[in-house]
């Protein structure tokens, strides 16, 4: 049956869902896999996979409601009155008047969320399995510079985290998100490919 469940995205890639230009993302498989099938790779079975196909994922991204609920916990807010005051940062930085502080997308209530996905396929592999097909599906931009070179990036240009691939820009991306919580491109840990479509909610 399937299942709905939340999923962070950094506002940057909230907006590449938004433009269409993602459609997959990876997560690092907790705890990482130690027994594995003749082929090398990971046993199913000894796999602890959170999405399954046909499931239903609600996203999560940084927030704020109207400055009177600033003293007030996410669960604590009013659906039927905050509901209608919810300013979301992967749309720019809100306006200077009336909105409240900035709240964490790790907290954000289930009713908050205006995004919603369908897991369409998931499978193992090592990070460093991606592709440049598969890059540009995470979210990665192209650029076209006045010398005719071609780089490859995430945010706005320009961007720091640049590279001359596909490829390179993940790399990059993925360090800068997972890298201090001990996953490093260069260690290549096992992720969960999942693929996902809009979900009309």
């Amino acid at each position: 049956m399937a299942k709905e469940l939340p999923i962070g995205f950094t506002a940057e890639m909230v907006k590449a869902r938004q433009e269409g230009r993602k459609t997959v993302t990876r997560r690092v498989i907790k705890p990482q896999p130690e027994v594995f099938d003749n082929a090398g790779y990971p046993d199913y079975v000894c796999l602890k996979h959170r999405y399954q196909v046909g499931d239903l994922l609600w996203l999560k991204e940084s927030y704020c409601h109207g400055i009177e609920w600033d003293d007030c916990k996410p669960s604590e807010v009013d659906p039927l009155c905050g509901g209608n005051d919810i300013w979301y940062f992967a749309d720019g930085e809100r306006p200077t008047e009336g909105w409240g502080k900035k709240r964490s997308s790790r907290f954000m209530p289930k009713w908050v969320a205006r995004t919603w996905l369908e897991v369409v396929s998931v499978r193992p592999e090592r990070v460093q399995d991606i592709t440049d097909e598969d890059a540009i599906k995470e979210g990665i931009r192209t650029v076209q510079l006045p010398n005719k070179v071609t780089l490859y990036h995430i945010s706005t240009w320009p961007d720091p985290m640049a590279a001359d691939t596909p490829r390179g820009a993940f790399r990059n991306l993925w360090d800068s998100i997972n890298g201090k919580r001990g996953y490093l491109w260069a260690s290549n840990p096992w992720v969960w490919r999942i693929e996902f479509k809009e979900y009309p909610k």
